[in-house]
C-alpha cells in the first residue's frame, strides 16, 4: 500500500500532466505541442508566483506545490513528445 496519502493528488497531477501532453503530441503537431505546453508553463510559473507573493503562509505553499508538480509533468511530457510515433495517415 502506498503510504503518500497527502502527496497523492501532487502525484497524480505530475502523471496526469506528462501524459496528457504525450497524447497530445500523437494527434497534433509538433509546434501545437510545444506552443501549449509553452503557455502552461508561463501560466504554472505565474501561479507559483502568485502562491509566494500574494497568498503566502502554508497555503501558498501548497498552491506553488501544485504549479510545480504540474510544471515538471509539462516538461517531462514535452521532453518525451518527439519520441511519440505519429499515426499513421489513412491515405498512405
Amino acid at each position: 500500500m502506498l503510504m503518500l496519502e497527502g502527496w497523492m493528488p501532487i502525484i497524480v497531477l505530475f502523471i496526469l500532466s506528462a501524459c496528457l501532453i504525450v497524447v497530445m503530441a500523437r494527434y497534433t503537431r509538433n509546434h501545437i505541442v510545444l506552443s501549449l505546453s509553452s503557455l502552461l508553463g508561463l501560466v504554472c510559473l505565474g501561479t507559483v508566483l502568485y502562491s509566494i507573493f500574494m497568498v503566502g503562509g502554508w497555503d501558498g505553499m501548497a498552491i506553488g506545490f501544485y504549479a510545480i508538480a504540474a510544471f515538471l509533468g509539462l516538461a517531462i511530457g514535452t521532453a518525451i513528445s518527439p519520441f511519440v510515433k505519429k499515426k499513421a495517415e489513412v491515405g498512405e
